[in-house]
Order: structure tokens, then C-alpha cells, then sequence
């Protein structure tokens, strides 16, 4: 697959990046951004992660250092307003206003006891998820442990330099805080699993379902939160060995991991998951991101990426970003790889959670998805035929979200009255597709045999979202005995296809072996099908 990418390198003496996390930058305008990288002890600006520019790296923000352990995770918390740093034996918080303070755990003293503030002990904190409610989560040492914050839901905002240094750009930090003791004191430290096996490849916290998510290597749990009994609950992939490990899509315990190293969770729910591939004798070979929907389905959406990346992270403009500790593919520094796989801006508003045990929280796309499934109920005032089947439909709806509906069906046009409209030559599974898309701006599960019908029909509904999330699924299918054709179809679709054209393109120069061998008569069905 040739999935647009970049590889961002890291200068001035690094050895690893550890996470990219993104944070509002308060009094520069609504929606305004800023993307922090982890880079041993020090914040590294990424510049332009809120557009779909050309990305840099911008001068560091020292950090304290814990003992010779450098942070290796970060969150931003929309609850306190902050940045939370897991460093070792400590948890930092960075302010709004770049002031660090450490707030449970103790810089120079690792140990193993729940408590609050200071009083808590940290073996080796390590991936950090946020419930956007209050709770903080931390992987320490094989076991996934909780910090309530202090305050409420709207006692927000930085605490200011009482809590502690003041980050110094490209410069050592200054002077201590004091008198946030007491602030810092109320952070309660608790444990919640002790996994089985002792090692946590990634943690998250997943919205739609109030619950963490959290992969050891070869597998991916959910774990419920507001039940104090509830156990974990095995989503994809399997822990017992296998001799030779290998890799497999699939949906739940037929799918297969080969060595986890983090998952994010994307704004429409889905998972997405750096798997690492070896080489013969477990040498570094490449990596795979791999895609868990909510049904368990894993699926492979970019492969063979050359190196060892980790710890994903979704960019405000919704590129995917990979970390890595020494970039294997030519640069012997540490990088960022970005990949352009279709996916949804990430923003850095509060996460809306259920209290315990009530029900999960309304949302607006789920409420529209609701009054889809129940059609028809008597609510609806247009019904859509597309190959002999009917769908009842809202007309506000589609001419809102779609410019072809508000053109057949607003005011002034011929069928802007009509009760029923005729969509000739489209088929009826990529519309039942399309039309969830219109109601839930939900691409996430579009099956990739029927990708390409979708990605026409959206081009022709005037959809362009949801066409370039299809043509992401279509490019994921490429293979050597399918690329021909594949070219020949996105050629006849017109401009609209043209950078899918162009990728496809790239990746059949790279592998003209692969596909002579697989598809004998490709120079002949090329020339038969596209002359030029």
C-alpha cells in the first residue's frame, strides 16, 4: 500500500521520541492548537499539526529531571486544563502556562503504594489516558492504576506557577514554586488491575464505551469503569504463545497481533494499533498499522513501513503520528512518522462521560443514527430508491450534508416537492453506506468490497469526505493480482480520484516484479484498457 507520509526528524542530540500530545492554546482564537513532542527532558513544538502544512519542529521546553528517567508519555486533560507527563517514579503536570509541578510520586524515591499526592509510590509510570472527567490512568510496572483529581467537572484552569518550575525555551527551569501542597495532596492514587503476564503495551480511554482500553503484545482488553467488580474483556488478538507469533486480520480471537506498540483511539471510536513485525531472527523488519472496529474486526489499513515506530497519536489535523527512538531508514536520529490515513481532525474539547452505572451519555450522532435505524416511523418526508430497495429519509437532513440533495430536493427545482427520488445505477449497499455517513458522519467501518462502489457513489453525491475515506479502503486492498485493474477503474473515475490515480500509480512501479509474477498479461490489459 503507498499511503501519503512524511518522516519528520528529530535534531539536537535526542534519543527518542516518547508521544505526541496536543493541547489548546488559550487567547489564540477558537479551535487554536498546539502539539508538544516528548523528547527525553524536554517538550518539542511541532509546528504546523493543526493544518495540513509542512511540518517542523520548534525549540524545546526544558523539563525536571527524575532520577535518570526521562518522561515517556504524555496527556492533555481537559477536566484540569493541563498536561501530564508520566516520568518514571513521578507524574508531572505542565500548565497552561508551561509551569511543572510534580503531583503524585516522589522525584528520587520508586516504591508501590496507592495514597494521595505526594504520599503515592510509582515503580515505573508509563502511558497515561485521561477520562476527560476527572480520573487520570497510568501503566506502572504490570498494573493500571487510577488518579482522581481534585475539584469537579467545571473547577478547571491553571493553578499558575504555584505548581512549580517555570519551562524555560531551550533553557533550564526556573526557580521552584511553592505552597501547592495542599492542591497537590488531594490527587488519590488507587489500583485498579494488576494484568496478568505484568506487561502493558498501551492504555486509552475509550469514550463511547466508558471504558479503558489496554494492550499487552499480542492482544487487546476492555476494561470496564464504574463497577468496582468488572473484569477485563478480551476485544481482539490472543496471549497464548504461538511458535512461529505471526500477524492475522480477523475479528476477535481470530485476529493476531505480533508485537503491540500502542493504540490510539480515533474520534469515530476506532482503534487504531502499531503492530512491529520481525525478520528472521527476530530482526526489526517493519511495522503495520492495524485498525480494531467496534464489532472486534481487525484489519490492516497501512503495512510494511519500514523501521520501528510507537506510541501513535492522532495530530489536530487528523494525520496519524508514529514515534520511533532511532529512525532504521536511513536518518540515525530519532523522527516522526506521519501517515495520511483519512481520519477525522482530533480536537482537544471535554469528554462528555456517564456517571457510574447510569446510562451512557447522548450524542448527537448517535441520536441521528437512532432516528435512521427506526425509519420508517412516520418522521420521515422522502423516500430514496437506489436498485429496488426504499429509504425512508428526512429531506432537511440530506440537503444539509449534502450538496446534490440540496440541489435535487431544496426549493425551486423540479424535485425539491417530490416524495420519492430515483438514484439510478447506484447500488443499494454503498447507499445504505452513504446514507449512515450523512446522518452520523461515521466512515469508520466501510467493508472493502465495498469500497470502490461507495467511493463512486460519494463522488457523485457530492460527499468528498466520505469519498476520500473509501478510496483510503480501496488503496488498503491493493495487491499484486488486483493493482491493474484498480488503476484502471480510478482512471475512468475522473479528477476526483486523480491523487488516488497517482498513488496506485507509485505503487505498482514498486512492485512490477510482484505483479508480472501475479498477473502475467498486466503490460497487455494496461495498454488493452488505458493507451495513454
Amino acid at each position: 500500500m503507498n499511503i501519503p507520509s512524511c518522516i519528520v526528524p528529530i535534531t539536537g542530540g535526542h534519543c527518542a521520541v516518547c508521544g505526541a500530545v496536543s493541547r489548546p492554546m488559550p487567547g489564540s482564537g477558537e479551535g487554536a492548537t498546539q502539539t508538544l513532542l516528548v523528547c527525553g527532558n524536554e517538550l518539542r513544538p511541532l509546528k504546523g499539526a493543526d493544518s495540513r502544512g509542512r511540518l517542523t519542529v520548534g525549540p524545546p521546553l526544558r523539563l525536571p529531571a527524575s532520577r535518570d528517567d526521562p518522561p515517556v508519555g504524555g496527556i492533555w486533560d481537559t477536566h484540569s486544563s493541563a498536561l501530564y507527563l508520566a516520568q518514571g517514579s513521578t507524574i508531572l503536570r505542565v500548565g497552561s502556562d508551561d509551569t511543572v509541578a510534580v503531583v503524585v510520586g516522589a522525584l528520587d524515591e520508586a516504591g508501590d503504594a496507592d495514597g494521595r499526592g505526594r504520599a503515592a509510590r510509582f515503580r515505573d509510570a508509563f502511558h497515561l489516558a485521561s477520562d476527560g472527567a476527572g480520573a487520570l490512568y497510568v501503566c506502572d510496572d504490570g498494573r493500571i492504576r487510577k488518579l482522581q483529581l481534585p475539584g469537579g467537572p467545571g473547577q478547571r484552569g491553571n493553578q499558575g506557577a504555584a505548581f512549580g518550575p517555570q519551562l524555560a525555551a531551550a533553557g533550564g527551569p526556573g526557580a521552584a514554586g511553592g505552597g501547592a501542597q495542599e492542591a497537590e495532596n488531594e490527587v488519590v492514587v488507587s489500583t485498579l488491575l494488576t494484568v496478568d503476564g505484568g506487561y502493558v503495551a498501551a492504555l486509552a480511554f475509550h469514550s463511547d464505551s466508558c471504558s479503558l482500553l489496554y494492550a499487552t503484545s499480542s492482544a487487546v482488553y476492555r476494561l470496564p469503569l464504574g463497577a468496582a467488580s468488572a473484569a477485563p474483556v478480551l476485544l481482539a488478538g490472543s496471549d497464548e504463545e504461538e511458535e512461529p507469533p505471526n500477524a492475522a486480520d480477523g475479528r476477535g480471537l481470530d485476529a493476531r497481533f505480533y508485537n503491540i506498540m500502542g493504540l490510539v483511539v480515533g474520534g469515530e471510536g476506532a482503534v487504531l494499533i502499531a503492530d512491529h513485525f520481525h525478520g528472521e531472527g527476530l530482526v526489526p523488519r517493519s511495522m503495520a498499522v492495524r485498525r480494531l472496529a467496534a464489532d472486534g474486526t481487525v484489519s490492516t489499513v497501512a503495512a510494511d513501513i519500514p523501521g520501528i515506530w510507537h506510541s501513535p497519536s492522532i495530530l489536530p489535523n487528523g494525520y496519524l503520528a508514529l514515534c520511533s527512538s532511532s529512525c532504521s531508514i536511513g536518518r540515525g536520529g530519532p523522527a516522526l512518522h506521519v501517515l495520511d490515513l483519512g481520519l477525522k481532525p482530533q480536537g482537544c474539547r471535554p469528554t462528555v462521560r456517564a456517571p457510574a452505572g447510569g446510562p451512557p451519555p447522548r450524542t448527537l450522532p448517535a441520536d441521528l443514527r437512532a432516528l435512521l435505524d427506526r425509519q420508517p416511523d412516520g418522521t420521515s418526508d422522502v423516500t430514496i430508491l437506489v436498485g429496488g430497495r426504499a429509504f425512508p429519509a428526512h429531506r432537511g437532513v440530506l440537503c444539509a450534508r449534502s450538496d446534490y440533495f440540496q440541489q435535487r430536493l431544496g426549493g425551486g427545482f423540479a424535485d425539491g416537492g417530490e416524495q420519492q427520488l430515483d438514484l439510478p445505477e447506484a447500488d443499494p449497499d454503498a447507499f445504505e453506506v452513504v446514507v449512515r455517513f450523512v446522518y452520523t458522519d461515521d466512515a469508520a467501518d466501510i467493508p472493502a468490497a465495498q469500497a470502490q462502489a461507495v467511493a463512486e457513489l460519494a463522488d457523485r453525491l457530492l460527499l468528498p469526505e466520505l469519498a476520500r475515506q473509501a478510496a483510503v479502503v480501496v488503496e488498503a486492498s491493493v495487491a499484486p493480482g488486483t493493482v491493474v485493474g484498480l488503476l484502471l477503474w480510478a482512471e475512468a473515475r475522473g479528477p476526483a480520484f486523480s491523487e488516488l490515480l497517482a498513488r496506485l500509480k507509485a505503487w505498482y512501479v514498486e512492485n512490477q516484479r510482484a505483479v508480472a509474477a501475479a498477473a502475467p498479461n498486466t503490460l497487455k490489459r494496461l495498454a488493452d484498457g488505458s493507451p495513454g
